[in-house]
């Protein structure tokens, strides 16, 4: 009776689709709604459920019902990556030019959103009054993709190029450069225009607020004032999308580790140098925008926001947050992990190119901006966890190195994995390539033994005794210290 309940406020929905749901959707709907509110799993009772989003509901921007997106959107995304390798890569040229675009332009509306930025720009910088306003329509043309069906559309991008790579062995040399050419480029413009999109809207947040305390900030050349009034902009209605957009750059890169290794062996030295460039720019923007104090208090205020005024919802917030100090609902951890992310992905690809063999240099290129980089890396996060380190549960420090569960806003934590990753290079290193590097890695190494996590130094210790002790005639035991 509940979940016939249920099923007719969901068919009363101006949004709904005109068919009745089936079973597996109508269960499916009722999950989600018992969710959202925090329900006990009785799905009976989601129509009460129900009711609760139907009054606080303002504006839905999203043209999918959640059923849909659980189900049918990763296969039918999926479809175009098999169309890829059945059809399309034995068109050739025709292929590239014609077909891949239409593609390529689905997986970036999935991913990024709609091509129009007016459209992009004009969403998030709706006031009270157009969200509660009756007269809102929303062109399908213009939609932003949810965090769902940004995650999804990320992931498809990674099928597309494992699909593509798993093909190069039966396509001719030229062929195959020819598609891991267009598709690295592709992969480039996609993150570049998310990048590009998430500065401009951080830009227009940061500007907004200072508009609502009446300051005028000249650094910014954000057009929020062009459209209406910067008092007037719901600056804490534009956060959800920035978190989205920062979503969408770490999922992106995220899965390039799934085909990194072929894509490393494979590409020629310009699609290399585009891809670090965008990564390189995505670190960028991460890095400023955790260090952008106004951001960060526009966040706090969003947090502070989804409070309410009783003392038991104070309370579970703080309890939710280990007592403030986890800074989960602070910008930084949002950042930190993309800035964390594109890093990994930047140094995982070099070192490929550090240890394969190509048509080209490979090895020169990436030497010194390897090395760069791991010192860099290595540097901030011994600066980090000496101020932060001993804040931080040793619980806290195990999930920061599987990279799941608890979630802390420092920047030692949120690059263990990275630290791990770079510290596996180094154990691995040819003699003659570490030697060549010692000078610069050995003060580091004996800084790194003095750290909080557990796993880094038994990590630290490998390395001192297979790279350190040969150069002072000490034979590597393979016996590892307990």
């Amino acid at each position: 009776e509940g979940l016939q309940k249920f099923a007719d406020m969901t068919q009363s929905d101006e949004s709904s689709p005109s068919r009745p749901l089936g079973t597996a959707e109508l269960l499916v709907e009722a999950s989600f709604a018992d969710l959202r509110h925090g329900g006990d799993g009785n799905l009976s009772k989601a129509h009460s459920l129900k009711k609760k989003d139907a009054e606080s509901r303002i504006v839905h921007l999203q043209p999918f019902p959640d059923s849909w997106i659980a189900t049918t959107a990763p296969i039918a995304l999926g479809l175009l990556s098999d169309l890829i390798y059945t059809k399309f890569l034995a068109l050739g040229h025709d292929a590239r030019e014609v077909l891949w675009p239409l593609v390529m332009s689905q997986l970036v509306r999935w991913s990024v959103g709609a091509p129009n930025d007016k459209a992009e720009l004009d969403a998030i910088t709706m006031t009270d009054d157009d969200y509660n306003s009756d007269e809102v329509i929303v062109d399908v043309e213009e939609w932003k993709p949810s965090e769902a069906l940004v995650r999804i559309g990320c992931k498809e991008w990674s099928r597309v190029f494992c699909r593509v790579l798993d093909a190069v062995p039966d396509l001719d040399k030229v062929e195959s450069q020819a598609w891991l050419r267009t598709l690295g480029i592709s992969l480039s413009e996609a993150l570049a225009k998310n990048i590009e999109l998430e500065e401009k809207i951080r830009e227009d947040i940061v500007e907004a607020k200072l508009a609502t305390l009446g300051i005028q900030n000249g650094s910014f050349t954000g057009s929020v004032e062009s459209n209406r009034s910067g008092q007037n902009v719901n600056y804490l209605g534009m956060l959800p999308t920035l978190k989205t957009r920062c979503i969408a750059s770490h999922c992106l890169q995220q899965y390039m580790s799934t085909f990194v290794d072929q894509f490393a062996a494979n590409t020629a030295e310009e699609e290399i140098s585009c891809l670090l460039e965008t990564l390189k720019q995505s670190r960028l923007a991460s890095s400023n925008a955790r260090n952008d104090e106004d951001l960060a208090l526009a966040f706090q205020e969003a947090f502070f926001d989804q409070w309410g005024d009783g003392v038991e919802e104070v309370e579970a917030a703080l309890q939710g947050t280990g007592g403030g100090s986890g800074h989960r609902g602070s910008s930084q951890i949002f950042f930190l992990t993309q800035e964390a992310s594109a890093t990994k992905a930047s140094i995982l690809l070099l070192s490929r190119l550090y240890s394969e063999k190509n048509d080209w240099d490979s090895m020169a290129y990436s030497e010194p901006l390897l090395m760069e980089m791991v010192i860099g890396v290595l540097s901030e996060f011994l600066s980090s966890e000496a101020q932060d380190g001993l804040l931080i549960d040793a619980n806290v420090w195990r999930s920061a190195i599987s990279e799941k569960g608890i979630q802390v806003a420092y920047y030692c934590t949120s690059f263990a994995g990275v630290v791990l990753d770079i510290l596996g290079l180094v154990h691995n290193l040819e003699a003659e390539k570490f030697n060549r590097q010692k000078e610069s890695l050995f003060p580091i190494l004996c800084s790194l033994v003095r750290v909080q996590s557990s796993e880094i130094r038994h990590l630290v210790s490998d390395i001192f005794r297979k790279q350190i002790g040969p150069m002072i005639q000490v034979p590597d035991s393979g016996q590892r210290a307990v």
